[in-house]
């Protein structure tokens, strides 16, 4: 069952101040077009990009980094109908009977580790005995574990399962299931 604004009229604050809004599935970047054009709001949507698998290979991808949600700096007491409102915008998050504000330090945070609002996750190096997916090749859908590192010639040794016993197979890095280092182990630049 999807979540529900509260039916309570909340008490609206006059101080401009950073809230968290539930966008419509699927819809942030409707959301974010939406009130970055209003005046008086400033918008932020935090996104990420890193590398998924797919039938054609590794593909980058951005995509929110709270799925569902987006923040935005406004006074309540002014615009609260224009940001609720907002095509793409379900409604703003609230706390009890009143909305929550995020505290300026987060969104500081948020925006030191996302510059331009696209977080970047670099793939990390596999280990040896890491469990890693293939994602391209001949062996695609297939998983092993790292059996050693050739990294001048950018490719991993595997220990693959074939034909009822493990064999060690090399494959290039491209082939299989990037890693990625969570968002707080990033450092920013």
């Amino acid at each position: 069952m999807p979540a529900r604004e509260p039916t309570d009229p909340p008490v609206l604050s006059a101080e401009v101040q950073w809230y968290c809004l539930k966008t419509q599935p699927k819809r942030e970047n409707v959301a974010f077009g939406a009130l970055a054009a209003l005046p008086d709001i400033e918008a932020f949507f935090p996104r990420v990009r890193f590398k998924r698998a797919s039938a054609q290979g590794p593909r980058a991808v951005v995509e929110a980094l709270f799925p569902g949600y987006l923040f935005a700096r406004f006074a309540p007491a002014r615009k609260v109908r224009a940001v609720r409102y907002a095509r793409g915008v379900s409604y703003i998050v609230r706390q009890g009977r009143d909305f929550a504000p995020v505290p300026e330090s987060i969104i500081k945070e948020l925006r030191a580790l996302a510059a331009t609002q696209v977080l970047e996750l670099p793939p990390e190096p596999w280990k040896l005995g890491e469990k890693v997916r293939v994602i391209a090749g001949i062996f695609r859908g297939s998983s092993g574990a790292v059996a050693g590192l050739v990294p001048a010639r950018q490719r991993v040794q595997l220990l693959l399962e074939l034909l009822g016993r493990e064999n060690r197979v090399e494959l290039s890095v491209d082939a299989l299931e990037p890693r990625h280092a969570h968002p707080l182990q990033i450092a920013p630049s």
